[in-house]
């Protein structure tokens, strides 16, 4: 396997903001993306993370066609971003279809290199967090940030309350990166469509997978709830 200095310059970022984020909609009145925390789009919070971090050839944006006027006007108006090498690519109807799209698009890329895919719901990443995937990406074709599980599980069901043993448990969070012809390959040959983490499909396919201590503050904005930690956490947040 190459170092990884070999493949710095042609390392690649993907942020997957093509969602509708129905939760939330009819709360936010704006899809969650484009809610302005602390005046500022959520979608761009992870952006300037990517832009900042300085590891990769350019950045992707997966977006809903209806949104790209919109997201290319933000953009060009954000002085951190606005000279960097971004592109935008439609999403599709599911994760699974607009993460395949990304993929296509990459494809007269030359070379070999890996690709970064992050969810835009999760604004609180770091340049740190992002450096310190991309530097070990030489132990792996597929890596991830993830948590053990700390809290106590039950299921509820016919048989009544049931206590699941959480050790050996975690909580798979993004971003996770992969190196880019061989997750294409696993798109291209067929994958369970009810699946969405795009880990998991690496782990099935038997690829080398390698799973890094992740983050609280790496938590995705899905549900009412998560809007009150989002806002106490801005305050911590330059």
């Amino acid at each position: 396997m190459k170092n990884k200095e070999d493949t710095k310059a042609k390392d690649i970022a993907v942020l997957m903001m093509a969602g509708k984020g129905e939760r939330l909609l009819s709360s936010l009145q704006v899809k969650k993306q484009f809610f302005k925390l602390d005046g500022k789009e959520l979608f761009l919070y992870p952006l300037e993370t990517l832009a900042l971090s300085e590891c990769f050839k350019s950045i992707l944006l997966v977006v809903s066609p209806e949104d790209k006027e919109k997201v290319s006007e933000i953009v060009r108006k954000n002085k951190q971003i606005s000279r960097r090498k971004i592109s935008i690519v439609d999403g599709g109807n599911t994760r699974n279809e607009s993460v395949y799209n990304a993929l296509k698009s990459l494809k007269k890329q030359k070379g070999n290199f890996y690709v970064l895919i992050h969810d835009a719901a999760r604004p609180f990443l770091t340049v740190e967090q992002v450096k310190d995937i991309m530097s070990k990406t030489y132990r792996a074709d597929a890596l991830t940030y993830c948590l053990p599980l700390a809290d106590s599980l039950f299921r509820d069901d016919r048989r009544g309350i049931v206590y699941l043993d959480r050790k050996d448990l975690y909580q798979v969070q993004t971003p996770q990166v992969f190196d880019y012809r061989k997750l294409l390959a696993i798109y291209e040959q067929g994958y369970d469509p009810n699946g969405t983490d795009d880990f998991s499909k690496a782990v099935h396919s038997g690829l080398k997978c390698l799973p890094l201590p992740g983050d609280l503050c790496l938590f995705k904005v899905t549900g009412k709830e998560d809007l009150a930690l989002l806002r106490k956490l801005s305050v911590f947040v330059e």
